[in-house]
Order: C-alpha cells, then sequence, then structure tokens
C-alpha cells in the first residue's frame, strides 16, 4: 500500500558548500550474523546484509515516525506524508515514473512506530547507486506541493472506504480504539477521513522537516553488492545530508491499567457474523511477549488450538484467529471468530468467554509447547534465510526499538519454558483486561499492569547473536544460465520433470508438482468437488491426523499448498535441504493416502460455504464475476464456465463426501504431471522420490487440455447495486483473438504496459485516474493470454468512492480513446520496454516464480530459449507497430464495463 510524505521549504533542504556536514567514513557499530551496522556522523544507521546467492538487491529505509508520533490535528499525517514522498523531491521530478522506468519491485508503508520505502531491484552497482541517490533526496529535499496534495487527498480516501468496505477490518479498528482511552495505538493508521481532507500542505511540511532526518532513520541494504562501494555510495548521498539541530523526544504516553470489559458494538451491511476480543498484552522488548505469541499459537492453531476445538469443531464458528503485533510499547492481543449468519452469536460469545476466562488454569503440555514453537520457529527461519524477506521484514523490529530484537526474541523463544507460557495466560487474559462486545458486571477488579518497554539499548548491549553459516557461492540468473544447470527428464509413466541446483541462503529448496488431469467432458459439472478434493489433502491421511501434518510441517520447517484449477492440480512445496527428505516422504503421505474425514469434511464445506456468503456483497467479487460471465459463453457446467457466488453454494451444498472419494479414484495421477524442484537440492533424492512417488501413479481417466475459447462479444456497460459500501470497483474487458504464439502479440503485451499494465503506476490509465486527479487507490489493466488457442483477454479494474462512477468512466474512456487516436510515443515505449526487461530479471531471481516458470513452460511444451526470444522480440519493436496492434486489437465496441457499489448518492 502507497503511503507518502512532505517535506519542509525547498531553499532549507538544498545541501550546498557551507551547510556540508564534516565527513568520515562510516563508524562500525555491531555486527550479529552477517549483519552489519554502522553510523554516518549525521546520526543515519545503517544495516548490510549481503547475500551472494541473490541477484537482486532491497533498499529499504525506516524512519522510526508511526501514528504513535503523531500529536493533536495530526492523525493521519504520517501515512499522508507516506503518500506524498512519492510525488517529487529537488533531482528525482517524478518519483513513481524513476521507480517504474527502473522494473523495480517498490512500495512504502505506514504502521503505528515507523514508515518506510523500499525498492527491490536486479543486484548492479548502478541500481544500488540509483536507489541510494534517490532516497538521500526525498529524505529532505521533497516538495509537498498544495496541488499535488489535494489530488491525493482522495486516493488516501479511497484507500480508507476500501477498507470500511469489510466489516471485519472495521471491527478491529473498533475494538483497538476502544481498549486505548489515551495512547495513540487506539488510532487507525490510516486516520481520520475528515482529518485527510482538511490537512494543509504547511502542516505536513512541519511534520516532515521534524522527523524525516537521518538522526531518525535507519537504511537497510540487502541482496548482491559490494559491500565497500555500498558504503561509499552512502556516504557521497548521504553523508552531505546535516545532522538536525532539533532534538526528537521520546513518546511518553503510558496507557493507564484498563479497569473493567468494555464493549463494541458494530451494525453494517454483512454476510457473516464476526466476534472479538483484545488483551492489553506486552511490548515486543518484553520477556513476557515471545510466551505469549506462543500462546496465541497454541490457542488458535488450525486444527490443534484450544480455542478452534472449542469454536470450530463445536461447529460455533468456522474460523478463528488471533494476533500480536510487533510494537515499540506495551501492545495488544486480538482474538477473533467467523460465526456463520446460522448459527446462534450469543451461544459463541458463552463459550469463547468461558474458554478464555479458564486459560490460566488449562493443561498447556510441553507438547502445546514444542508444536507451537515449531511454528514461530519455521517462520523465523523460513524469513532469516530470504534476505530479500528479512531486510523488509527488520522494518517492523527497528519501528519497535532496535533490529536485533529479531535474533533476540528467536533466542528467548528457543529457551522458552512451559511455565513461563502459563504464566503468560494467568497474567494476561483477566476479564478486566479484556474488551469485548458486550459488557459483563463484576463485584471485584481484577486488573492487570503490563511493565513499559524495558531499556533497549542496556537489553541489547554486546549482543552478537549466533555464528554465521558460511557464504554461498554466486549463481547468475540468466536464462542461458538457468537452463544449462537445469536438468530435464521423464518418467517411465510419461510424467516429466525439470531440476535446477543452485546456491540459496538457509538451503532453501521450491517445488512445483502440476498433476494434469481430465478433460473437458470428463470434468463437466466437477469444479467444486474438484477444488474441494484438493483441499482435503492437507485434512489427513491414513496415518496422520490434520494436526500432525500441520505440527510436522512446522517442526520440518515445511510448507505444502494444494490448488485446484480446471484440469489440473497444483502441489507447491518450500523446505530446506535438510528437511528434503522428511518433507517429501510426507508429500506422499498426502498424496497417495488422503483419509477423507467425514468431520474433516463436513467442517471444510462450512468453512467454503461462509467464504462464499461473504463474497456476495462484495463489490469487487461481484464486478469481476459479472465481467468474466459476459466474456466468456461457456455452457454452465463446463470447466472454464465462470460460476457466481450463489452457484458456488449451491454446488457445494450437494457434494458428499462419496464424491470427492470418487474423484480422487478416478482423476489423480502423475502420468501426466509436471514436476519442478529449484534450490539446494540432492538429486538423487528427488529422483527417488518420482520414481516411487508417480512413476507408477496413473490416472484411469485419460487427460486432454481443456481448450480455451474466443467469443466475439458485444460491448456493454452494467451496474450493480450493493448498499452500505463506500468503495466501489469496475471491472471491464475485451475478448482478444491472440495468442502468445500470434506475430501481434509482443505488440499487443506492450500497448497493454504503456495503456494501464506497466510497472509501479506508471501507464497512462493509473496516471490518469489516480495521479493525476486522485479517483482511484488502484487503477489499471492487464492481458491474460493463452499459449495454444487465440483466445486471450484486456482486463480493466479501478477502485474509487461510488460518488466518482461517471467522472472516472469519462477520464476512463478518453484516455482509451486518446491512445488509440493519437498513440503512444517512442520515448514512452522505450522506458516501458527497459522497465519491463528489468523487472523480468528481478522475477527470475525470486526461486518460487523461477520454479512455477520452469514448470509452466515445461506443462506447455515450450524451452526457456522462448523468454529471451520474447524480450528480443519486445526490444525490436517500434511505436508504429505497437499503436497498430492497439488499434486493431483494442476494439471499444466490444468492451465490457461493470460497476459495483452503492450508487444512491449522485457524483461530485
Amino acid at each position: 500500500m502507497l503511503r507518502l510524505a512532505t517535506l519542509m521549504l525547498a531553499s532549507a533542504f538544498l545541501i550546498q558548500g557551507p551547510r556540508l556536514q564534516a565527513q568520515s567514513n562510516p563508524k562500525l557499530i555491531t555486527s550479529v550474523e552477517g549483519i552489519n551496522e554502522y553510523e554516518l556522523n549525521n546520526g543515519l544507521r545503517i544495516l548490510l546484509i549481503p547475500d551472494a546467492t541473490q541477484s537482486n538487491i532491497a533498499v529499504n529505509i525506516v524512519y522510526k515516525v508511526g501514528s504513535r508520533h503523531e500529536g493533536y490535528g495530526e492523525k493521519g499525517m504520517a501515512h499522508l506524508l507516506e503518500h506524498m514522498l512519492f510525488k517529487q523531491c529537488e533531482k528525482f521530478t517524478d518519483i513513481k515514473k524513476a521507480i517504474a522506468d527502473k522494473g523495480a519491485w517498490a512500495n512504502g508503508t505506514t504502521w503505528y512506530d515507523r514508515t518506510n520505502y523500499y525498492e527491490i531491484l536486479s543486484a548492479s552497482d548502478e541500481n544500488l547507486r540509483w536507489a541510494i541517490d534517490m532516497e538521500a533526496d526525498r529524505m529532505v529535499n521533497s516538495k509537498i506541493l498544495p496541488e499535488e496534495l489535494q489530488k491525493e487527498f482522495s486516493v488516501v480516501r479511497n484507500e480508507f472506504e476500501i477498507g470500511e468496505n469489510n466489516p471485519d477490518r472495521v471491527l478491529i479498528d473498533r475494538t483497538v480504539s476502544t481498549m486505548y482511552l489515551w495512547h495513540n495505538y487506539g488510532n487507525s493508521t490510516i486516520g481520520s477521513k475528515e482529518d485527510i481532507e482538511r490537512v494543509k500542505a504547511e502542516n505536513l511540511k512541519v511534520f516532515y522537516k521534524k522527523f524525516y532526518q537521518p538522526d531518525n532513520a535507519v537504511l537497510v541494504i540487502a541482496g548482491k553488492f559490494d559491500e565497500k562501494k555500498a558504503l561509499d555510495y552512502i556516504q557521497q548521498y548521504f553523508g552531505p545530508i546535516p545532522r538536525p539541530t532539533r532534538t526528537l523526544s521520546n513518546t511518553y504516553t503510558v496507557e493507564p491499567v484498563q479497569d473493567g470489559e468494555r464493549e463494541v458494538s458494530l451494525r453494517r451491511n454483512g454476510d457473516v457474523q464476526y466476534l472479538a476480543l483484545g488483551y492489553h498484552t506486552p511490548s515486543t522488548a518484553d520477556a513476557d511477549y515471545v510466551a505469549n505469541d506462543v500462546l496465541l499459537e497454541i490457542l488458535t492453531n488450525d486444527p490443534a488450538g484450544i480455542l478452534y476445538k472449542k469454536m470450530v469443531d463445536g461447529k460455533l464458528a468456522t474460523k478463528v484467529f488471533g494476533y500480536s503485533l510487533t510494537l515499540h510499547d506495551p501492545g495488544f492481543t486480538y482474538i477473533q471468530c467467523e460465526i456463520p449468519k446460522d448459527r446462534n452469536l450469543d451461544s459463541a460469545k458463552r463459550v469463547l468467554i468461558q474458554t478464555m476466562d479458564g486459560i490460566g488454569n488449562m493443561n498447556i503440555t510441553q507438547a502445546d509447547l514444542d508444536n507451537a514453537r515449531n511454528s514461530r520457529m519455521k517462520f523465523f527461519s523460513n524469513t532469516s534465510n530470504n534476505t530479500i524477506d528479512l531486510s523488509i521484514v527488520l522494518t517492523e523490529l527497528i519501528g519497535a526499538g532496535d533490529w536485533r530484537l529479531w535474533f533476540w526474541s528467536r533466542d528467548q523463544l528457543e529457551k522458552l519454558s512451559l511455565q513461563q507460557v502459563k504464566e503468560a495466560a494467568k497474567k494476561y487474559y483477566k476479564p478486566s483486561n479484556r474488551t469485548v462486545a458486550y459488557f459483563i458486571p463484576e463485584a471485584k477488579s481484577d486488573r492487570t499492569r503490563v511493565a513499559e518497554t524495558p531499556d533497549i539499548a542496556k537489553l541489547l548491549d554486546g549482543y552478537k547473536g549466533k555464528e554465521m553459516a558460511a557464504k554461498k557461492a554466486e549463481f547468475e540468473n540468466s536464462i542461458a544460465n538457468i537452463k544449462k544447470n537445469t536438468e530435464y527428464g521423464k518418467l517411465a509413466n510419461g510424467a516429466q520433470y525439470a531440476l535446477l541446483e543452485k546456491p540459496v541462503k538457509g538451503d532453501k529448496i521450491n517445488a512445483v508438482l502440476a498433476l494434469q488431469i481430465g478433460d473437458e467432458n470428463s470434468l463437466t459439472n466437477k469444479n467444486e468437488i474438484a477444488a474441494i478434493t484438493a483441499r482435503m489433502l492437507k485434512y489427513g491421511t491414513k496415518t496422520r491426523t490434520k494436526k500432525q501434518i500441520n505440527e510436522e510441517l512446522d517442526r520440518l520447517k515445511t510448507e505444502v499448498s494444494f490448488y485446484s484449477s480446471p484440469g489440473r492440480v497444483s502441489v507447491v512445496l518450500n523446505t530446506d535441504k535438510a528437511n528434503l527428505a522428511n518433507a517429501l516422504a510426507l508429500l506422499d503421505d498426502l498424496l497417495h493416502n488422503p483419509s477423507f474425514d467425514a468431520e474433516e469434511f463436513e467442517k471444510l464445506k462450512k468453512e467454503l460455504r461462509t467464504e462464499y456468503e461473504t463474497s456476495k456483497s462484495d463489490p469487487n467479487n461481484l464486478a469481476f464475476t459479472r465481467v468474466a460471465k459476459m466474456l466468456t459463453k461457456y455452457p454452465k457446467g463446463h470447466p472454464l464456465y465462470t460460476s457466481d457466488s450463489d452457484e458456488n453454494i449451491a454446488a457445494l451444498d450437494k457434494i458428499t463426501l462419496a464424491d470427492v472419494k470418487k474423484f480422487y479414484a478416478d482423476f489423480y495421477g502423475a502420468n501426466n504431471a509436471v514436476t519442478t524442484f529449484v534450490g539446494e537440492i540432492d538429486k538423487n533424492l528427488v529422483k527417488a522420490f518420482m520414481q516411487k512417488s508417480l512413476s507408477k501413479w496413473n490416472s484411469k481417466l485419460p487427460y486432454k487440455e481443456i481448450e480455451s475459447k474466443y467469443f466475439n462479444i458485444k460491448g456493454s456497460t452494467e451496474s450493480i447495486t450493493v448498499e452500505d459500501k463506500t468503495n466501489a470497483t469496475m471491472a471491464g474487458g475485451i475478448n482478444l483473438k491472440l495468442s502468445e504464439k500470434s506475430a501481434d502479440y509482443p505488440a499487443v503485451y506492450m500497448a497493454n504496459e504503456l495503456l494501464g499494465g506497466g510497472a509501479f503506476l506508471s501507464s497512462r490509465i493509473p496516471q490518469r485516474l489516480r495521479e493525476n486527479e486522485g479517483m482511484s487507490y488502484g487503477a489499471g489493466s492487464y492481458l491474460d493470454a493463452g499459449y495454444k488457442s487465440e483466445a486471450s483477454i484486456w482486463g480493466l479494474y479501478a477502485m474509487y468512492n461510488p460518488l466518482y462512477r461517471d467522472r472516472l468512466d469519462s477520464a476512463l474512456h478518453q484516455e482509451i480513446d486518446k491512445a488509440i487516436s493519437g498513440g503512444f510515443t517512442s520515448d514512452e515505449l522505450s522506458k516501458s520496454v527497459d522497465s519491463w526487461l528489468e523487472q523480468n530479471k528481478t522475477s527470475l531471481g525470486m526461486n518460487n516464480m523461477l520454479a512455477s516458470m520452469i514448470n509452466r513452460y515445461l506443462r506447455q511444451g515450450r524451452d526457456l530459449t522462448e523468454v529471451t526470444a520474447m524480450e528480443n522480440k519486445v526490444k525490436e519493436l517500434d511505436v508504429k507497430t505497437v499503436n497498430e496492434a492497439l488499434r486493431k486489437y483494442f476494439d471499444k465496441s466490444k468492451m465490457i464495463i461493470i460497476n459495483s457499489g452503492d450508487f444512491r448518492k449522485k457524483g461530485f
């Protein structure tokens, strides 16, 4: 989510000769587990996280300012400022365009304790220098122009309205605001809609000048880079910024002890009931934080959690979850249950409250602790071994007080005792410390006082963490090198595989197994059965319960997911070399020995039904579903037919467990499977698994790819009214008689990039609807192209305030008409091509995406050299060819437009 920032008087920030700070080399402060922390004379802290196995770099700058630091009249200012920092500064006059031209993955986020901005780019000295230069420029030279702020009001308001569409998200805000009387954690980060619309540019500039300074920032650089060059670039661009003369005071508001239960009641349009509990719990640096985090896992784990068993197994709710945020000051724990309309809310309340009141005396076992610890350790391991992800996750720890809390918390988790968990259960989960949706009087108060955040500098003084693993070798993520190092093969039954062994931090492995099953006739009227069968594979085997499967996955630091699509079951596996053998053994059990437990089957049906019920009043779902129905005219029951929520529910209600068992018996098999492994694999081990698990496992029914069809549809515009929704959705599309094999495909692809699909809001539609007129938080287009059949869709979308409907529709048509009549420019095409090529390089450095790409190409009978061939064709394009393709294929007479929302009020 983009949230933007502001600047002081431009002249006050220009770094000129007499104001240059005396410079010296960055000073090394500490090193912990391969992360080196430096400091410049001006106070800027720097974290360097080198990883030679990466082919990308991440540059993430964290400012220690969030909604916690906002004063009276400043609510939402930190978030609005984040948005404004994507506008323009002294050297970079169009930040978003500069990011898009680089093909970077970028974002900015604001939270309670911090604001951050990051870019992920393909690794090169030039890209690193560019990102550091840009972040230094917008740290102190951003221009907050009143006219740009005026446009951004609507964008931020639209973001606010998107959240207001979801009752469960609103309930979280209401619950937390009721929990806090004085502390700013009770205020939503996005702020008040009225404040957003009224804040002045001058006020933002004061806020910006105060907090956006080097002594209040931490710059994180991670991935593949030369450390000396990085420090030289940082010194060159950040070093001249002077240390500010102002002194930042620590926030000092302490929330008073809660002295009784509080009540929250929310009534809005929706389809599902929600029941929530909030408790005041410790800050991240408190010794009790980890104990409480583990307790939450023990309470809410699906399917072993205490609350899960009481609420979901007890058929009172379909879902339960809980979390405690990473915060600097004493924070909160939030627990929520999803209750279908046909369930009794009072009964659910009674059982939930009784259960929570008794957890202080519950028999929590060492096995419960071990399983919860495994789950949390898996997250830590997976994040720590993905350097790019780690560089972003550390944002929260920096906001919470110090990045080293990441490792310190892990250490606390490893040595956590059962007694500590039990003490946390007794200490924090009292009725007097609770906020719920009703009130219970009590004769005697039993209160909880949460300790203030300890002295973090003292806590971590001299902390070094654990010994680092040996550095990995480098790997060139080019198509030529990927193909050179990938081993292809075929099993006796025809199943295909591709194995790419490459160095990866943490010895991580990404795998994709695609079971290609059935044909158009055999899969007719079976979409819902196929979906529920795939979901059931993780719900128990003949030797393992669902609970045991989840616990084993956590212990093995492994993730397995099953997805169903017409004619295919996709299995995604993420693990590491040390756990590969056991992970494959577990996967073998999941594939071959599903138990299809009757009780789990009924619970899953109820969960899916609730999901479908929820989507019935979602403008986004209604708009896109309607567009898909109008663009494709497959008969009802066809595998590619688009069903709506009511049709999904009707199909779901008819499914029996016998249907699922029969579908598995008839369709599942690996004789048409395609398997891809990428990472630190043991090829012999993987081949042995495929030989044992896949080579003799054949589907009873034949497989034939389901061919997409082109439908010549006449254009039209419709509106769907959904009452009491503050945000609306526009979805649209045109059917194109085109495939990826078509000679025109490269030109059509780039026409979409230029019109609405380009990187980071750089193309014409988002520029007009969001950047220039501020009507939409998210707008753009996409190209969903077929490979073998000439059946593609060019799609459109926008999220907006319903009052903008007519104005947005007019602006959208104007931009499309302008592109068709006037065409794009050579400069636009050149920059878009460069951006797209950089995005491709970045994607090849992400192993999960690489595994999926190799799998897809193998399924389609394509050689990876087609990637390079496509890039070459795009590079050879001239603007005349792209403009001709735009006019040939983007026929507005065939364009479907659907608007979904509450349009009862008149537009602006």
